[in-house]
């Protein structure tokens, strides 16, 4: 006989004698325990660093020259799509070299010139000199670009112990992505040998103001944001040799100064300081932030660098970089709790010394939430070198990152994940065929 067994909600047929022979048991399914923990699975990371295969860049203009101006080098992203603005400048030659712009490829690495549709057209530069600023100037909420520039440096040219100088150059944003030359009076139509320049609210009106150092009788030239352009405020001459500037609230109460940080003092008598300047209506005032010849009797300041402290947030480092000669550079670090004393880097945190910085990028690159620096440099150092990572304290060390120490030429951080831990680096490579490739580097702190 057969009987029908209801089995934990499944019917199974069994068969049986007549003397009830005994039965199969079908077992039910385990049911797992929702209370037992699971061990995660632990994710593979990639630590390696991914190098694609190098890009002739394309040119739509003949080079005058091999080298890519280490201190213009700016990422502009125009509606998603990432530009790479520069110029290949050189300070000796009499031929004048120009702005030039170039499509990224992210994935590839290459570079295509895009100068007469990005920029306008072709514009010849001297010598700039950074920041590079990247920032709204005239206050219609587009980013607008901006430099100093000093001319070359050429003996045979001085006149009345002058060299014949050089202009600033302005490009306006436009909403399509694009940039037109333009205009600031005086800076961008007369030749003067701007060094530096600073952007920042020094009026405290929510616009960005713009202040020009120059190695003339100006020293300082300062236009402040009417909404619709920068009108000149007036000169800043404080008789300190002025060679770098900076727009910052370095104390915190709110109120944003300009700093003038001296060039070498050739004077039979020391009389440069760090100098803090503040305006008040139409007229200004300056006291001093350190002692005489703060950097020695042979070093100038040719720029300034102010990144808040991480312990101590509403106070700020300044960090001044100076100069004796070609190759030989120093850096000095303010201190919070006393302005007046500078401490030299070298003495303070063991990174690489470098003699050949000339401009700064600030980011976070290992996403541990403090602002790091990498320096712009000469030819010749590898990418560690010249990295500094934030121990939490505005002093620094050098990272170990995997990176092929061959490559010495121009980095480019261009974007970063901080979910995967990578920074993308545009590599450049100067030469007579420049060449580029994106470097694909894991950054995170472990």
């Amino acid at each position: 006989m057969k009987k029908l067994i209801f089995v934990w909600g499944f019917f199974a047929f069994v068969s049986c004698s007549k003397k009830d022979a005994p039965q199969s048991v079908v077992t039910p399914p385990s049911i797992a325990n929702p209370n037992t923990p699971t061990t995660p699975t632990t994710p593979v990371v990639d630590y390696s660093t991914k190098y694609t295969t190098s890009q002739n860049v394309v040119f739509k203009r003949t080079l005058l020259f091999d080298g890519i101006h280490p201190e213009t080098l700016k990422i502009i992203n125009t509606n998603g799509k990432l530009h790479l603005v520069t110029s290949l400048s050189n300070n000796e030659p009499a031929q004048f070299e120009f702005f030039r712009s170039f499509s990224i490829d992210t994935l590839s690495g290459a570079l295509s010139e895009n100068t007469s549709s990005l920029l306008g057209g072709y514009y010849e530069v001297g010598f700039p000199k950074s920041p590079f600023w990247y920032e709204d100037l005239n206050g219609d909420g587009i980013k607008d670009l901006f430099i100093s520039d000093h001319g070359k440096e050429i003996q045979s040219q001085i006149v009345n112990n002058k060299y014949p100088g050089y202009l600033c150059r302005y490009f306006i944003g436009k909403a399509d992505g694009t940039f037109s030359k333009s205009d600031i009076v005086d800076v961008t139509t007369v030749n003067r040998f701007y060094h530096n320049s600073a952007v920042g609210d020094i009026n405290g009106d929510g616009k960005n103001d713009l202040v020009v150092q120059v190695f003339d009788e100006e020293e300082m030239m300062l236009y402040t944001n009417n909404g619709s352009g920068q009108t000149k405020f007036g000169n800043i001459n404080i008789n300190n040799q002025t060679g770098s500037v900076l727009i910052a609230d370095i104390d915190g109460d709110k109120q944003a100064e300009i700093i003038s940080a001296p060039y070498i003092d050739r004077g039979n008598t020391p009389n440069t300081f760090v100098r803090k300047i503040n305006i008040s209506g139409g007229s200004y005032s300056s006291t001093k932030l350190s002692p005489v010849s703060p950097f020695g009797a042979s070093y100038g300041c040719y720029k300034i660098i102010g990144m808040k402290n991480p312990k101590e947030p509403t106070k700020m480092n300044l960090f001044f970089l100076v100069e004796a000669g070609p190759g030989d550079q120093k850096i000095y670090r303010s201190r919070t709790d006393n302005s007046n004393i500078l401490d030299d880097i070298s003495k303070i945190q063991g990174t690489f010394n470098t003699g050949g910085t000339r401009d700064y990028v600030i980011a976070d690159f290992n996403f541990d939430g403090f602002d790091d620096i990498l320096f712009h440099v000469n030819y010749g150092q590898d990418l560690n070198s010249r990295i500094w990572l934030n121990k939490g304290d505005n002093t620094f060390e050098n990272p170990t990152w995997e990176i092929d120490t061959k490559l010495k030429n121009i980095f480019i951080p261009i974007l970063y994940n901080s979910t995967s831990g990578r920074v993308k680096f545009l590599y450049y490579e100067d030469g007579k065929t420049p060449t580029s490739k994106i470097l694909d580097i894991y950054t995170k702190k472990k």
